[in-house]
């Protein structure tokens, strides 16, 4: 059963008054980070920044547990109602909060409004203790920081959310002249089987990620998986990394994607 139904890797982040003093100070506030699986489709990640005294009550985030807390139910709000959801994160104070309440006043009304609003959507809610380390738990430790640390005012990707339209992984093996790729996007599965050239003057890894960002159309934001660190570095920073033609193919494919509206965003490798 679990295989099946949604997933949210969730994560918070909270700077206190006193951090903001410190030699190294931190903008007030907090953020909150989320990785949506949902099945038949790409994944969602999701963010969102809570200022101080802007979300006066229980919604709102006194500490680090209650930015935690948030998360969960945001994760509550944005899955599909009447659908089981099981959520990770890494923080046992949330879950335990969550599931047995909490001395803390704050903290516990927020769990019990989780509780709540599972209930009246009918909601079927799985608590899961997440390993920091995983890769989606990385990537909502990263959507929650980059939130809480815009300064106040400064836009957040509309309603908070960077919707992967599509996602791809790209498998090189380094004995083999050959990449492949596999790409989803809702309601459609591509395979492509991309020969390499080692003698190119383009490295075989940046062949693959130049293989995978064609696949892409209109107005897509993809998400690329396993592409090596040199060939991101490739793709980002073309003109201080190569020259001559390997330089000017890279050149050509940002040009390609920038004409077709496409995004391109890494995963950890």
């Amino acid at each position: 059963m679990l295989l099946h139904m949604n997933h949210a890797y969730v994560d918070g982040s909270y700077s206190a008054p006193q951090d903001a003093n410190g030699p190294d100070p931190l903008p007030l506030g907090a953020g909150w980070g989320m990785v949506f699986l949902q099945p038949g489709h790409p994944p969602r990640r999701l963010q969102g920044r809570i200022d101080p005294g802007s979300t006066p009550g229980p919604s709102g985030a006194e500490d680090n547990n209650a930015a935690e807390l948030r998360a969960v139910l945001e994760a509550l709000r944005h899955a599909p109602p009447g659908e089981p959801l099981t959520v990770h994160s890494d923080n046992t104070s949330t879950l335990r909060s969550i599931r047995l309440g909490s001395l803390s006043a704050p903290q516990d009304n927020l769990a019990a409004r989780i509780r709540q609003e599972a209930q009246a959507r009918g909601t079927a809610l799985h608590l899961v203790r997440e390993r920091r380390d995983r890769r989606h738990m990385r990537a909502a430790h990263d959507l929650a920081n980059e939130a809480r640390r815009a300064p106040p005012g400064t836009p957040l990707p509309p309603e908070g959310t960077v919707q992967i339209s599509a996602e791809a992984v790209i498998t090189q093996a380094h004995w083999r002249a050959e990449a492949t790729i596999h790409l989803r996007r809702a309601g459609e599965r591509v395979r492509l089987d991309l020969p390499l050239d080692p003698a190119a003057p383009l490295p075989p890894s940046a062949q693959a990620l130049l293989g995978a960002v064609s696949l892409a159309q209109q107005d897509e934001v993809l998400l690329l998986r396993r592409a090596s660190a040199v060939a991101q570095a490739i793709w980002t920073k073309p003109l201080r990394a190569l020259e001559g033609e390997a330089r000017d193919a890279v050149q050509a494919a940002r040009q390609a994607a920038q004409a077709l509206n496409v995004t391109v965003l890494f995963d950890a490798v």
